[in-house]
């Protein structure tokens, strides 16, 4: 008795693999790791991988309420990352600010710290410093398609 597939049954079970599997991933992703509390407010915090364009900027005062400057390895998040962490409107106290990011691009990869807030980043973009930007890609290529970033 032979236990052959045939190519249609064989793709098949590929699929559904890819299927199951992809799931166990998002569902790993979005575990929750913790709560935080701000003003009686409770705000779950996630272990999770964006995907996004990478691109840098010159840096100064950011969201946080600090100064930095081009050679440090600094980022900036979009909106919809960093605004549920500003407790009362005030992003100088969001609970992301001073958080460590990975982002990585192939074989390379930067950790920064979170200063700042990216108002022309859509959701899963990060903006980086350029000595941040220089460790991933050269100045001159400005955007970085499909990085990815999440918190260490």
């Amino acid at each position: 008795m032979s236990s052959v597939f045939t190519s249609s049954q064989f793709m098949f079970l590929v699929m559904v693999i890819g299927f199951l599997m992809t799931f166990t991933i998002d569902s790993y992703y979005s575990a929750p790791i913790g709560n935080i509390n701000s003003e009686n407010k409770s705000v779950n915090i996630t272990k999770r991988a964006y995907t996004g364009d990478v691109t840098w900027y010159n840096v100064g005062l950011g969201a946080c309420g600090k100064y930095n400057n081009d050679k440090e390895l600094i980022a900036a998040i979009p909106g919809p990352q960093f605004d549920p962490y500003t407790p009362n409107g005030n992003p100088n106290r969001n609970s992301k600010c001073g958080k460590s990011i990975k982002i990585t691009r192939g074989s390379k990869y930067v950790i920064v710290k979170l200063m700042d807030r990216c108002g022309g980043c859509k959701s899963g973009d990060i903006d980086l410093s350029p000595a941040a930007f220089k460790k991933i890609g050269s100045l001159g290529e400005g955007r970085l398609k499909g990085c990815s970033w999440q918190y260490v």
